[in-house]
């Protein structure tokens, strides 16, 4: 058991961890160490989080049998959530979760393979090198020449954010002059993500989905009008037009699209920089061998953890650990706990950018919903890191302090980085 008496307990703790209180974003590991250690099995309200490596990896490598995606959108945690909100609050809900409901990360078989099948072809280790490897390292260019062109000091969150953009526009087919609306949509999307406390924040996701979703809709008309044989947008709308999948399944898959092939890899980016630059002496030996990147990539990935947790709900009635867990109940897989669990990692809160066992890190997902764009994700951001590793070997941090935000997607909301000229 955990002690939930007063502000500051653990639970205290966790809870302002969940609802992305800005101050427990600042340093949240030592928080999600101590669960891990004290309650690696927890009750907190409405959920049950996992925070040890194992439990977290049975958790988003289940297919379906102990844990659903799809059938949080009924669970208790939200229900209960809704109720407290206004009429307009709880229709703004009720959209957001419409809409989050359609995407291929909420499906369960048989929808989720179906349409999985449709969308995996372009996200090929031979087609992501075939069709986008030149188009990363050609937009990863263009931001380091804007970054020396800028002076000594830039805002390396505009970086980090600006080229999953760009490369997105350039998957997609969406115009440099729409990114930046694009931006402002997944961001308000991002701030409510797994969200079940905040009115203000669904209703400012609910109109950012419904521009976005009108824009996805002027999207799929231009592309149908200019007859591209190829691409993702078009394989998608001919497996629409076989019959495989719908047209409400084609614009919940471009949302998703737009959204964890941006947001997400923007995070790794800048806080993968930041974690370089906070140890020089793993940045130095990316600078010394730039051929190390993959292997740079791996680590951030586990050490920084892009996306801290993510929900599920229980399947089956299932009891671990003494904790019983309900059917119906929510349950929250903490990556970032899992990520640092020392039961699989040696000296885990140590950065080692050599790290032979990086690739046991859960940041990615397992199994059936293992990330669709994991490949895009890992070119981009080696392709950054080694191109800053060679032209800006000096770059640091500057004495400037990092504001966070987001909730699971832990961001800070601008990175200032000395890079000289």
């Amino acid at each position: 058991m955990v002690n939930s008496d007063g502000e500051g307990s653990l639970v205290d703790q966790v809870q302002k961890l969940l609802a992305g209180d800005a101050d427990a974003l600042v340093d949240p590991y030592p928080v999600w160490n101590r669960l891990r250690d004290e309650a690696p099995v927890v009750r907190l309200g409405d959920a049950v989080l996992l925070s040890r490596h194992r439990d977290v990896k049975q958790l988003l490598g289940d297919n379906h049998h102990f844990y659903s995606r799809a059938r949080t959108k009924t669970s208790a945690r939200y229900e209960n959530a809704r109720q407290t909100f206004s009429p307009h609050g709880r229709a703004a809900f009720d959209t957001v979760l419409d809409h989050e409901f359609t995407q291929l990360v909420r499906l369960d078989p048989p929808d989720h393979p179906r349409v999985r099948r449709v969308v995996t072809p372009p996200f090929s280790a031979k087609a992501l090198r075939t069709e986008m490897q030149a188009r990363v390292d050609g937009r990863v260019r263009e931001a380091l020449d804007e970054v020396r062109a800028g002076g000594g000091v830039v805002d390396f969150k505009q970086v980090a954010y600006t080229l999953p953009l760009k490369v997105l526009g350039d998957l997609l087919g969406i115009p440099l002059s729409d990114l930046d609306d694009i931006h402002s949509w997944a961001f308000r999307i991002a701030e409510n993500k797994l969200n079940a406390d905040s009115e203000q924040k669904s209703i400012e996701a609910a109109g950012a989905y419904e521009s976005l979703m009108a824009y996805i809709d002027r999207l799929v008309e231009r592309h149908r009008a200019s007859g591209q044989p190829t691409g993702l947008v078009s394989a998608l709308l001919e497996s629409e037009a076989d019959g495989v999948v719908n047209g409400t399944e084609v614009r919940a898959m471009l949302a998703l699209m737009i959204f964890a092939g941006h947001e997400t890899t923007s995070n790794l980016l800048a806080i993968g920089m930041m974690a370089l630059l906070e140890h020089p002496e793993q940045w130095k030996v990316l600078v010394a061998d730039r051929a190390k990147a993959p292997a740079v990539v791996e680590e951030l990935l586990r050490y920084v953890t892009p996306a801290h947790f993510l929900q599920y709900v229980a399947a089956q009635r299932r009891e671990l650990d003494g904790v019983l867990i309900e059917e119906g109940d929510t349950v929250i897989g903490v990556l970032a706990s899992a990520n640092r669990d020392p039961d699989v990692f040696l000296d885990p809160e140590r950065l080692d950018v050599l790290r032979p066992d990086a690739k046991l890190h859960v940041s990615l997902g397992l199994g059936p919903h293992f990330c669709l764009g994991a490949g895009l994700a890992r070119m981009e951001a080696a392709s950054l890191f080694s191109a800053m590793a060679e032209q800006f070997p000096g770059a640091r941090l500057t004495d400037d302090p990092v504001v966070w935000g987001g909730r699971s997607l832990r961001t800070p909301i601008a990175l200032p980085i000395a890079v000289g000229t």
